[in-house]
């Protein structure tokens, strides 16, 4: 974290600190949401931006695998197709976001300069990748620690330069997206399982479980990356051909400060969210192996009929979590296309919700290491 932290002081040669072309506001802070010290222009600008969009590409393919197929390929392998995926995102995020940058006409010639912009954001990736695979293997909560510091720093800056205070409104949707996060992390949805191998008094205490928020706070994460993937590839066109008035309309609009923009990005929590949920979660390949191991839930009968019973249980409440946390965010962008609040605080609502996600993870893992420390066998 100290390192990641370090790393925000280290700024882009030749680039001047006048706004940058790719404009400000809720746009702004969006960026900041996956994006690093991008107000300081420093070498970790694109922040964990590329991690997260590899983070989600590998889990992706590997979701769409076979259970067999999966479990032939290691944790370190899986680990090399992660870096691989984030240095590609990282040198093309890196070269498209150099195009929204003010050079300095006197540091040298702007292609030369902008080649070596390029190359410290493309660092700065490396780097970030490397923390969050290094303390996946070393430390606790795997990347969370380095987003944290990615969320909480600029959040604060935020609220401190827009004067958080004076706008009551926004803080009650951040205290109802608190609420509605920690709820969602914290509860829980155990199905009584019946397993043939157990007959002990212990049986009753055998359940599926899963979170009422089954994909927690990705959704909102993996949307605020997934929205500027395009924003800086329309970005990068504008600026190369700001002849064509398409991609400058297009530019215009794609943004949170502008309704089109504001539309894209809460559909887009719902779509990850139900994409994600049955990615990963899986809920038929879970009924047929509970068939296969000769377990089936309480009351049902294993095959098709839990099947479909957890196929509509994941949709139901992945969908519901996604409505609750795009309702926040939709409060929230409403509040700043009236002009009731400054368009650099839409974004704290989603800020808000990732970082109590973030608190809550790292407290049941402290917890579950606790515990683990604390066993003592029956003497």
């Amino acid at each position: 974290m100290f390192i990641y932290l370090l790393c925000w002081y280290v700024p882009l040669y030749g680039v001047t600190t006048k706004p940058t072309t790719d404009g400000v506001g809720g746009q702004y802070f969006l960026t900041m949401l996956v994006g690093g010290g991008r107000d300081r222009q420093s070498m970790m600008t694109l922040g964990v931006a590329p991690y997260i969009n590899a983070s989600l590409l590998v889990q992706v393919a590997f979701a769409f695998r076979s259970s067999a197929s999966r479990a032939k390929v290691s944790k370190v392998r899986s680990d090399r197709w992660m870096l691989r995926v984030a240095l590609a995102f990282a040198f093309i995020m890196a070269l498209m976001r150099s195009f929204g940058l003010s050079l300095d006409p006197n540091a040298g010639p702007a292609g030369v300069v902008r080649l070596v912009v390029t190359l410290e954001m493309f660092a700065g990736a490396l780097l970030t990748t490397v923390l969050c695979m290094l303390n996946e293997r070393r430390g606790a909560g795997a990347s969370m620690p380095v987003i944290l510091v990615n969320v909480v720093v600029p959040l604060a800056r935020g609220m401190g330069d827009n004067r958080f205070l004076d706008f009551p409104d926004v803080g009650l949707v951040c205290a109802a997206a608190i609420a509605v996060t920690v709820l969602m992390e914290n509860s829980l949805i155990r199905l009584p399982l019946q397993r043939v191998s157990i007959h002990n008094v212990h049986a009753d205490q055998n359940y599926l479980a899963y979170k009422r928020a089954p994909m927690g706070i990705m959704p909102v994460m993996f949307a605020s990356s997934a929205f500027l993937l395009p924003y800086f590839l329309v970005n990068m066109l504008a600026s190369l051909h700001p002849e064509n008035a398409a991609l400058a309309a297009a530019h215009d609009e794609l943004v949170l400060t502008r309704p089109l923009g504001a539309a894209v990005y809460l559909v887009l929590i719902v779509v990850l969210s139900l994409l994600f949920s049955f990615l990963m979660l899986n809920p038929r390949e879970t009924a047929h192996q509970l068939q296969r191991n000769g377990d089936s839930i309480v009351g049902m009968y294993a095959g098709g009929q839990t099947a479909r019973f957890l196929t509509a249980l994941v949709a139901k409440w992945s969908f519901l979590s996604a409505l609750l946390q795009a309702a926040c965010m939709a409060v929230s962008l409403a509040l700043s296309l009236s002009g009731a609040i400054p368009a650099a605080l839409a974004m704290t609502p989603a800020s808000t919700m990732i970082l109590a996600s973030i608190v809550c993870s790292l407290v049941q893992e402290l917890k579950s290491y606790y515990r683990y420390d604390a066993y003592r066998f029956f003497m």
